[in-house]
């Protein structure tokens, strides 16, 4: 058990679990969860991601979780494809690259094309060196968090205020939101109204949401919450992926190797129904069937890299740690740096081992480190985080051989942990086949 300091001196518990032993079962309930902002905090949308436990929550969950059905993640598999094409183009001249900003541009434009339905432009911006008025919002919103973690309670207080009165900094981070909530409350507006019939719009979360009957508000509200919550976890983990990988040659190889025999079979198939091999894209289902390592290399990340370090849950009255009562209302968080690192649970702990995760070291979706969290406020999209990561994977297995180049990245850690400051610079060199 472990202590250290949060915003405005809260005390923090952080929790290492013996080998086997499992999270008090107290802290995986619903009602100890810990918003990272608190209900109805300031520019925060009134989502999942900080709603408190109650009806409103759970009435909102059994809705949100019907986007991330095996139904809806295949709906999602165009989408995804697009955005990692497009990447995977933007890289084909080979040679070095910072992939941060790229792999931040594409995990924006996979939400954009999936929950709204909309083409945020933002990979296409990013390597043309131009402004991109989403990504810049995005980037806002995102620091946004950062400063509310750091505001504690003190955020609420600035929605008291009168707009004009507030400081700047934070009008502009709510005219980021505004950017998006703006773009959402148009597409439901035209779903409502029937103005869409087909097409992209149709198919996203946006437009699935509402369905519901739900006001305007709130499914603009839980839409914009979908995208604080799965921008940057998902760039952040496909970073440190693709860097585990570049300096590990040998379980590079193992890895394509795999890739290249999903890919095989799924051209085969593709030319006995007449169509162009070179076309060819994994389905979901060949993706978990055929590609187990991939999702190893996700997980691994995760562990070596924990893209969320913590995930505080309140101790409600009562609550003990092997014997020692806890204070009420403390925060306590799973230690997920050092139980990633403890050989009891990760023989080797230090190496890279995509085959971890198939052996069942990591437990169902990271168990082991609660990754996703646990309990009924796991998080509601690990499956389509997981998804986009192994399509990602794939086909820059697929097209590229990845080495590293420069100094290696060094992690920074506000509410994600990623290699902003440093950057990821990689060496991708196209293979000769396999370029689609």
């Amino acid at each position: 058990m472990h202590a250290a300091l949060q915003p405005l001196c809260k005390p923090v518990i952080f929790i290492h679990p013996e080998r086997g032993e499992p999270l008090p079962s107290w802290w995986s309930t619903a009602k100890t969860f810990r918003g990272p902002f608190g209900d109805r905090s300031f520019g925060v949308p009134h989502s999942l991601l900080g709603l408190p436990a109650g009806r409103e929550w759970a009435s909102h969950r059994k809705i949100v979780a019907l986007l991330f059905s095996r139904r809806s993640l295949e709906g999602c598999m165009g989408a995804i494809h697009a955005s990692t094409e497009e990447l995977a183009k933007l890289c084909e001249a080979g040679g070095v690259l910072d992939l941060y900003p790229l792999l931040h541009a594409w995990s924006l434009d996979v939400i954009g094309r999936c929950a709204f339905g909309h083409e945020f432009g933002a990979l296409a911006a990013t390597a043309g060196g131009e402004a991109c008025a989403f990504t810049a919002a995005a980037a806002l919103l995102n620091d946004g968090m950062v400063k509310h973690q750091v505001l504690g309670p003190l955020a609420h207080l600035l929605g008291w205020l009168p707009a004009w009165a507030r400081p700047r900094y934070w009008r502009r981070v709510e005219a980021a939101r505004r950017l998006y909530a703006g773009t959402a409350e148009a597409i439901v507006g035209r779903i409502r109204c029937g103005g869409e019939a087909s097409g992209p719009v149709v198919s996203s979360f946006c437009a699935t949401l509402s369905r519901a009957a739900w006001s305007v508000e709130e499914v603009v509200d839980e839409v914009v919450g979908l995208l604080l919550a799965g921008h940057e976890t998902s760039s952040n983990t496909a970073c440190w992926a693709l860097h585990l990988l570049a300096t590990s040659q040998p379980q590079q190889e193992r890895c394509r190797a795999e890739v290249d025999r999903a890919f095989e079979s799924a051209e085969a198939k593709s030319e006995a129904a007449g169509m162009s091999a070179s076309s060819t894209r994994l389905s979901l289902g060949e993706l978990e069937s055929s590609c187990p390592l991939l999702l190893g290399c996700v997980y691994e990340a995760l562990r070596l890299f924990p893209t969320v370090p913590t995930t505080p849950h309140i101790a409600p009255r009562g609550a003990q740690l092997h014997g020692l009562p806890l204070p009420e209302g403390c925060p306590v968080s799973p230690n997920k740096v050092a139980l990633g690192l403890d050989p009891n649970l990760f023989p080797q702990p230090h190496a890279f081992d995509p085959e971890r995760y198939a052996r069942g070291e990591h437990g169902p979706h990271g168990a082991a480190l609660a990754t996703f969290g646990a309990g009924p406020r796991i998080c509601v999209g690990l499956r389509l985080a997981e998804t986009e990561l192994c399509a990602l994977l794939a086909l820059l297995l697929r097209r590229f051989e990845i080495e590293p180049a420069g100094p290696a990245p060094r992690e920074w850690c506000a509410v994600t942990n990623s290699p902003r400051q440093s950057g990821l610079s990689l060496r991708l060199v196209p293979r000769e086949w396999g370029k689609g």
